[in-house]
């Protein structure tokens, strides 16, 4: 027997939330695109999530915001340690603002008028704040500690660099 129930993708993703008792709004819902705004306490602070859900293209955003900003003087370092981190990751991305320096964490994934698996609604939701708790460490290591790029990165993948003993 076949699914044919068509349910909305606003719809799917509120009820993915209600399941999982987690707070959340609706920040926006208009025919080009719906925001629902959630978020997580992680070890490293608490971190804004959003779904943002684009109708005309069948697209769901999966963003998480972390609390941390980055010093103008340490943007491109952290962008080369973002860029050798995204190397190494399956699924997602992080992005820096340049201009007012925010890291944030992206999945994304399209859609039909199919019901999504909640596997896929889960795995993008929870990947995009496991990408931030991951990273932000090696981050900090280069805002707070001076560290470069490689350093840091090759600090969280468990490679010991003998310059820093």
């Amino acid at each position: 027997m076949r699914n044919t129930e068509i349910i909305p993708m606003k719809e799917q993703l509120i009820n993915f939330l209600i399941s999982l008792e987690y707070k959340f709004g609706v920040m926006e819902d208009t025919e080009e695109r719906t925001v629902i705004q959630s978020g997580l306490s992680l070890e490293i602070g608490d971190a804004d999530g959003y779904f943002v859900i684009h109708h005309k293209i069948s697209l769901v955003e999966v963003l998480a915001y972390s609390p941390l900003n980055i010093p103008e003087n340490k943007r491109l370092e952290v962008s080369k340690f973002m860029d050798i981190m995204d190397y190494h990751r399956y699924l997602g991305n992080l992005q820096l603002n340049h201009e007012r320096g925010q890291v944030r964490s992206k999945t994304y994934f399209l859609y039909t008028d199919q019901v999504v698996p909640r596997s896929i609604i889960e795995v993008n939701f929870f990947e995009v704040f496991r990408n931030l708790e991951r990273s932000i460490p090696g981050i900090m290591s280069i805002v707070y500690a001076g560290k470069d790029a490689e350093t840091a990165a090759k600090a969280l993948f468990g490679e010991v660099n003998p310059k820093n003993n």
